[in-house]
């Protein structure tokens, strides 16, 4: 989904950003050319000056932060609908003092195109543009004393402007939603044929096997043999999707998982006393119950094949808005980052705790033992413990 959301809503938002610069670039573009035409009647007085320097330097501001963030903010909109009412009015002033152009007019029109994009709603643009035509009602037609008729269709001029962008915007924005629906979707289809592939491959190999060696005379050792014919039952049930690992209570299922680990010789302290009053629980649905099952089952399988000691704990405690399940032995340890990226650590644990919406941590050392975290969210009213 994040690689969904850069690619499509956030390439939207960069491309509305760019062009709110490129607008703004050709009022800026505009205001010199007005007052360069008019540069006469203003004999470059400070106060002129002063104005053309405060407009290229919130014009440079301005398209500075927008290309950083890759988007135009609301905060920065309604701020720059305030400096360009600003400019309207000491336009018009010095334009009156001076008898020279008003030169604001062209340049507040092209800076009205940006509201439409940094305000998401249509009644706030119009209040925006409102207000922006009220600042040039006051400068134009008050201290500029421009013709009344002339004003009024000026005035106007600017809510198609804003409302248009506004529309294009909401459009785009809303084409990028579509496209990171639809490729939040297909990546779900992608895994999906995958964990299909992966299935057929285990039943016509694996499972096949393990029946055979569970039903016939090849393994002389009871105790094994009953071994692989659970392990093959478990295995069928995960394959044709009957089995219960993603429903039923997450205590029991974990309590399962403890029990087969110690029949491989593997002793695990089961804490799970802070939950209690806790309606932490109640909230995980099958996907994240499957998850932290299948997560937890692979890291003591991993304790038992590579950490070189008897025993193990597995805790679960509740954190705001999460659930968080850590085991931790003392075993042999390792460097995390010299390790390989193996099916276990990447995909068996890391991979289905991602795909449920949480996250792993693991910290380890040659020597020193494994911590491994698993943080899987909830719903908010999980995380308070019931009276």
């Amino acid at each position: 989904m994040s690689a969904a959301r850069s690619d499509a809503a956030g390439q939207t938002e960069l491309t509305l950003a760019r062009a709110v610069v490129l607008f703004r670039l050709a009022g800026l573009a505009e205001f010199w050319i007005v007052t360069l035409h008019d540069a006469s009647n203003y004999q470059a007085h400070a106060v002129v000056i002063a104005l053309i320097a405060a407009v290229t330097a919130e014009s440079a501001v301005l398209s500075a932060a927008c290309l950083r963030a890759r988007r135009v903010r609301s905060a920065w909109t309604i701020a720059d609908l305030a400096f360009t009412i600003a400019v309207l009015v000491v336009s018009a002033m010095v334009s009156a003092r001076y008898g020279g152009l008003y030169i604001a007019y062209s340049y507040s029109v092209i800076c009205s195109l940006a509201f439409g994009v940094g305000l998401r709603r249509l009644s706030a643009v119009l209040v925006a543009t409102t207000c922006l035509a009220a600042g040039y009602l006051y400068g134009g037609g008050y201290l500029h004393a421009d013709p009344a008729p002339h004003v009024l269709v000026n005035a106007v001029t600017y809510f198609p402007n804003a409302v248009i962008a506004w529309a294009i915007a909401w459009q785009l924005r809303r084409m990028g939603r579509q496209l990171e629906e639809s490729q939040a979707r297909e990546a779900v289809l992608a895994r999906d044929q995958e964990r299909l592939r992966h299935a057929r491959m285990l039943h016509d190999r694996v499972l096949q096997t393990m029946e055979t060696l569970a039903q016939g005379q090849w393994i002389a050792d009871a105790a094994v043999k009953a071994r692989v014919a659970e392990e093959a039952v478990w295995l069928r049930d995960l394959v044709e999707g009957t089995g219960d690992a993603a429903a039923g209570d997450l205590l029991g299922q974990l309590g399962e998982v403890v029990a087969r680990v110690a029949r491989d010789g593997l002793r695990v302290e089961f804490n799970y006393t802070t939950l209690r009053g806790s309606a932490v629980l109640e909230t995980l649905d099958a996907e994240r119950r499957a998850a932290l099952v299948g997560a937890v089952s692979e890291a003591l399988t991993n304790v038992v094949k590579h950490a070189g000691t008897a025993s193990a704990v597995l805790r679960l405690a509740a954190a705001p808005g999460a659930l968080v399940v850590t085991v931790v032995d003392q075993g042999r340890g390792f460097d995390p980052a010299a390790q390989s990226a193996g099916m276990g650590l990447k995909e068996s644990i890391g991979g289905r705790v991602a795909e449920a919406g949480g996250s792993v941590m693991i910290d380890s050392a040659p020597g020193a033992g494994t911590v491994l975290e698993i943080t899987m969210p909830v719903t908010e009213a999980a995380s308070v413990s019931r009276r």
